[in-house]
């Protein structure tokens, strides 16, 4: 079954996985470019409030394999020094499973939960493969080349366009095409969106709000 879009996607897996699920696309500098939750609002509140992904078994499983798990076996494998699957039972997440496709550098995962029985693996391996279609949608989205993305993060750590020039070997005309071009890309109306677009997009790293405000360019594009 191939599906075209994101909320496509999502409203398979609130069917597959009727005690909610959370998806995260594309973790890149430790977030990821979109994640989507519909476990229940007392487990997620309990979740975010305590930092509970820190020591989470199956985020920990996800960051460092690629497949598919029971939650049933990760005990057996991983720590749980936050008694992160046992809060998870007492909101009645009893079951489920993780999945995680994707390069290291650039990971999509899945959690999903059942109430009352353990995943099928049919319904595991449909979930992958939702997983990997929406990895793909997402993927396409927010591809940059790398010289339009040093452009951007030479503008976004404060460089004056004459300086971005300097460093990227460039002339300003080229600049300009640059980050014109990754402006379109982006789907951004002008260079700051682009930046926080890119930013959200996990595909500039290191750069503080200060940075950006700076970096915004004052002279003609």
């Amino acid at each position: 079954m191939s599906l075209n879009t994101l909320p496509q996607i999502e409203e398979t897996l609130a069917t597959l996985a009727p005690r909610g699920f959370t998806i995260g696309l594309h973790i890149r500098y430790s977030r990821p470019v979109r994640r989507v939750s519909t476990y229940p609002s007392g487990w997620i509140q309990t979740y975010t409030r305590a930092n509970l992904g820190v020591g989470d078994p199956m985020m920990i499983w996800c960051v460092m394999h690629e497949g598919t798990i029971r939650w049933s076996e990760l005990p057996a494998l991983l720590s749980d020094p936050l008694d992160v699957l046992g809060q998870a039972r007492a909101y009645g997440l009893p079951y489920g499973a993780a999945i995680s496709v994707g390069p290291a550098e650039s990971r999509s995962y899945i959690g999903a939960a059942h109430a009352t029985r353990e995943f099928t693996d049919a319904e595991i391996a449909q979930m992958e493969a939702l997983l990997r279609q929406a990895h793909d949608i997402v993927g396409q989205g927010t591809a940059l080349r790398p010289i339009l993305i040093d452009a951007l993060e030479a503008i976004a750590c404060g460089m004056t366009y004459d300086q971005a020039c300097e460093a990227l070997g460039i002339s300003r005309t080229a600049l300009r095409y640059r980050l014109r071009t990754a402006r379109t890309a982006l789907g951004a109306e002008d260079t700051p969106q682009a930046i926080r677009k890119a930013i959200d997009a996990g595909l500039l790293n290191g750069i503080s709000i200060s940075g950006l405000a700076k970096g915004f360019p004052v002279g003609p594009e």
